[in-house]
């Protein structure tokens, strides 16, 4: 039997308020668990957030276990005002504001015991008719992306909120969702370089950024097949090898129809896992947690490769929250 725990490597959004339901609670008991992701569902104001994260801490006491939201600014915030603090969107962000914003922000989370913010976009808004970036994005300046970035996340850290730079290795330039579908970049890699990839670089240099997220998108220039999430070109090549990043690759949304393009749910979390990936967020699909869960256990246990892959990914995970 392999000695790895396959649910240390999801990270699973539920339905509830409160305790954390049967079935949540009997999938980490059998496989272990690496985290959670609250969204609106999930919350009723901070009493009952600081109940339901105590809950959650109890049920997996691993300080690695990370409990998860997307708390970006202005309409894309799971924690939503009056209720909760109010923040700038990223568009209205200026940099000389940025780690004031980041580190209210962090103290907040931490306060509700909120270990990872799925901040910040690190996109560059590039494309006028992109349905799903635009304000999110902090400007259509790579320079200012980056820099607005930098003191975001270091103002996250300053309360011990990780943060998570999103959508690797760029959404900003896409005229479609990859909620809904799966888009294609066609830059070439001197583009990719100077705009797109900028941001990512100066955060994993200069403010050492724990999680960065990859996009269900095709880059031809990097994978002219494979989407970034399911790309070792993309995660092992050019994110580890080239940019240097040290931390936990975390996915986006596996039940977004840009990673579901590529096959059915259990099967492309065992591919993301194999291609680089070290968490496989897995928000929707309640009824199918189990069975990908045990799944990618299957294929670790039958695969040498994935188990080397598995030991790596959990040496990132205890090292980056732990």
């Amino acid at each position: 039997m392999t000695d790895f725990r396959p649910g240390e490597f999801f990270v699973l959004g539920f339905d509830g308020l409160h305790e954390p339901v049967a079935r949540l609670r009997g999938l980490a008991e059998r496989y272990g668990l690496g985290g959670v992701c609250l969204f609106a569902r999930n919350v009723d104001g901070p009493v009952q957030i600081r109940g339901l994260t105590r809950s959650l801490k109890a049920m997996c006491p691993e300080p690695w276990f990370v409990i998860a939201t997307d708390q970006e600014g202005g309409d894309f915030q799971r924690l939503p005002p009056p209720l909760f603090g109010t923040y700038p969107a990223a568009r209205d962000l200026k940099l000389g504001e940025a780690f004031e914003v980041g580190a209210r922000m962090g103290q907040e989370l931490a306060g509700l015991g909120i270990t990872l913010d799925l901040a910040p976009v690190l996109d560059v808004d590039t494309n006028p008719d992109n349905p799903i970036i635009n304000v999110r994005s902090f400007s259509r300046d790579p320079e200012l992306v980056a820099a607005i970035g930098v003191e975001f996340i270091r103002g996250l850290s300053r309360h011990g909120v990780h943060a998570c730079g999103k959508h690797f290795p760029g959404h900003g330039d896409s005229d479609t969702d990859s909620h809904l579908t799966l888009p294609t970049i066609r830059h070439d890699r001197a583009r990719l370089d100077a705009v797109e990839l900028h941001p990512f670089s100066r955060v994993i240099d200069e403010a050492n950024v724990s999680v960065i997220m990859p996009a269900h998108i095709v880059y031809t220039a990097i994978d002219p097949v494979r989407p970034g999430t399911y790309s070792p070109a993309v995660l092992d090549d050019l994110l580890r090898d080239q940019l240097g990043f040290a931390g936990v690759v975390l996915t986006d949304d596996m039940g977004m129809e840009g990673a579901l393009s590529q096959g059915e749910l259990a099967e492309n979390c065992v591919e993301a896992f194999a291609a680089g990936c070290d968490q496989l967020l897995v928000c929707e699909f309640h009824d199918l947690h189990e069975a990908c869960v045990a799944r990618l256990g299957e294929a670790i246990e039958a695969s040498p490769a994935l188990k080397r892959r598995a030991a790596e990914s959990r040496r990132r995970i205890r090292h980056t929250f732990a």
